[in-house]
């Protein structure tokens, strides 16, 4: 099964059935729930979906949410190592380089963003969801 790793971006489309990038990501998340693909997004990322959320609804709702979500994805470790890789690292923006090495750490080979132009210094297979899923296969 082909394990992706999901920029919080993607994640908070699929939550928040944001217009134009919404499908895409609702047809990755059922690839999930279909078990023909594995999602996995960073500590970090839970942590910031929980700060957008709370903002934008409440903290009980946030919870709710996150505890919805930890259904669907499994969460990879931020870990000492990750943070110094990142601090290292060419990356212009520090939470994609975390992003970046907690994947590059977890073996996972495909970063999943709507952010492309962030992840240029990554040694791993940078998409959009539209490009994942144009050539997504399940023997791969």
């Amino acid at each position: 099964m082909k394990r992706v790793f999901l920029d919080t971006n993607v994640v908070l489309d699929f939550i928040l059935k944001r217009q134009e990038f919404a499908d895409d990501a609702a047809i990755i998340f059922d690839l999930s729930e279909r078990k023909e693909l594995k999602i996995e997004v960073s500590s970090l990322s839970m942590n910031n979906i929980n700060y957008i959320l709370s903002k934008l609804q409440s903290k009980n709702v946030a919870r709710q949410i996150i505890v919805k979500l930890l259904s669907l994805v499994d969460v990879t470790d931020v870990t000492k190592s990750t943070i110094k890789k990142a601090a290292m690292s060419d990356f212009i923006d520090f939470e994609d380089a975390i992003q970046n090495f907690a994947a590059e750490e977890a073996g996972i080979r495909y970063i999943i963003t709507r952010n492309l132009k962030d992840f240029t210094k990554s040694s791993l297979i940078v998409q959009s969801p539209q490009e994942f899923l144009s050539g997504f296969t399940l023997d791969s």
